[in-house]
């Protein structure tokens, strides 16, 4: 007779050493024999194919007592393998068996055996000390950095076995330190939070009780977290904080904008990707009264980025008034950088713009970089660029040009990030919109980088900006 009309459910009847001694018509009918099982023992039923299942099955019935267990698993029945659900329960002296078929993707035990199998992926890598309860108490299931957490011990302080800790009752095993807890789990509370302190550490306990509506209480999940290595990282995270703030100002100092040079305007404005940037940029005055201009683009970002700033910066420093051109000089900055830091791999674009004493001539080299922009009656006029990156190969040459401008009204150079900036839809800021921005400055008297930069903040809409910001603006004063 069948027990559940309708459903496709078998049952298979248990002596007290999970033998079978009885096969229902149901079960028959829908695994296509089994009278032949009469006999075995349960865990014959179980495929080979299914060695973990076969475990799993094991385990829960050397425990087995007045609970239920539930599996999904791959039973082999006349030489068929079948995925099943299989719920054993105790009913008086004998034991129950119900198998039901769980081929299809869309039945309820697939599902729930994706769900647990999920379960137990993330159970296992969580940073979370995380421990399943029974009703009773007992540890169902737990993960290794629940063990790690707890330092289970016994009175006489020989530490407990990961192995030793399924099935016992949690409450018990507590250290004194830890009575609050063990209050929470004996009363039975719904939900708690708990802060514990022991040797030293401080521990966090949540609780939350399972329910299913018809059966109450069926497990407690149980969190514990490690305060105390989250605050020795926030205590890290501040002192590296610190430290970018004191590479900030450090940074600040290095590119001081406070430039002044006779019969020139000269306008910075620099914004870095995080605290510390990769662009740097530089304005000398020669022995002749050249003013010498000088900006850079370090490949990266952060820290190693503005590192190789400090590294681009020294060896600058030391032949920007050796006399020689910009072309020239960009050759020698590659060459003491490649020969100096090659394994560092410190690699940027570069510009050189030399401005001559009467204000009158330009002379230029670019190393990968944007070239400089010249206004002259409003109109911007792109100044020639080419040239390899520095750093990467020694004895490179750097083209230089010289032009006669002797009306120019504002030379530009900047960084790729300006141009790069992107909106929301992800269009670029470009050239245009930046010589939009420039000639509006210049038309209406305002500072120009000042109104480039409120140009790309309204394009961007305050996204997130994703390179190091430069741009350099000179401006011939007027006698």
């Amino acid at each position: 007779m069948t027990r559940f009309p309708g459903l496709p459910i078998g049952q298979l009847t248990l002596d007290a050493q999970f033998r079978i001694t009885a096969v229902d018509e149901a079960f028959i009918v829908l695994f296509e024999g089994g009278a032949e099982l009469v006999g075995q023992s349960l865990d014959d039923l179980i495929s080979e194919r299914d060695r973990r299942g076969a475990v799993a099955l094991s385990n829960r019935l050397n425990s087995f007592r007045d609970d239920i267990i539930d599996l999904a698993l791959v039973i082999n029945v006349a030489g068929i393998d079948t995925y099943v659900r299989l719920r054993i329960v105790r009913q008086g002296e004998e034991v129950i068996a119900y198998v039901e078929p769980s081929d299809s993707d869309n039945s309820l035990t697939y599902e729930l055996a994706l769900a647990r199998q999920r379960w137990s992926a993330l159970l296992q890598r969580s940073d979370e000390g995380i421990v399943l309860l029974s009703p009773t108490g007992r540890i169902l299931q737990h993960n290794m950095r629940f063990f790690e957490l707890m330092q289970f011990s016994t009175r006489h302080g020989i530490t407990l076995a990961e192995s030793a800790l399924e099935g016992r009752q949690l409450a018990t095993m507590l250290p004194r330190a830890f009575q609050t807890l063990a209050d929470a789990l004996t009363h039975g509370e719904d939900e708690f939070l708990l802060r514990l302190e022991i040797d030293g550490r401080t521990l966090e306990a949540e609780g939350r009780t399972l329910r299913l509506p018809l059966r109450g209480r069926i497990e407690t999940l149980l969190l514990m977290r490690d305060l105390s290595e989250q605050k020795q990282i926030a205590d890290r995270d501040a002192v590296i904080q610190k430290d970018l703030e004191q590479a900030a100002k450090f940074q600040t100092a290095l590119l001081d904008q406070r430039i002044r040079m006779p019969g020139l305007g000269i306008d910075i404005a620099y914004r870095p990707l995080h605290r510390v940037g990769g662009d740097l940029f530089d304005v000398t005055r020669m022995s002749d009264g050249t003013v010498r201009l000088f900006i850079a683009d370090a490949t990266g970002h952060g820290v190693t980025a503005a590192l190789s700033t400090m590294l681009i910066k020294s060896e600058y420093d030391a032949i920007k008034l050796d006399g020689e051109g910009p072309g020239a000089t960009l050759t020698a900055l590659n060459d003491r950088i490649t020969r100096s830091y090659l394994k560092l791999a410190v690699m940027f674009t570069a510009a050189i713009v030399d401005i001559s004493p009467d204000r009158r001539t330009i002379r230029h080299a670019c190393g990968g970089h944007p070239g400089p922009v010249l206004w002259h009656d409003s109109t911007p006029i792109e100044l020639a660029e080419g040239g390899p990156f520095l750093g990467a190969i020694s004895k490179q040459v750097y083209p230089e040009w010289s032009a006669s401008h002797p009306q120019w009204s504002s030379l530009l150079l900047l960084t790729d990030g300006v141009t790069e900036a992107r909106d929301p839809e992800g269009q670029q800021f470009g050239e245009q919109r930046l010589y939009a921005s420039v000639e509006e400055a210049l038309q209406r008297g305002k500072k120009v980088t000042a109104n480039v930069l409120a140009h790309l903040d309204a394009f961007t809409a305050s996204q997130h900006q994703s390179d190091d910001i430069t741009l350099l603006v000179v401006q011939p004063e007027l006698s």
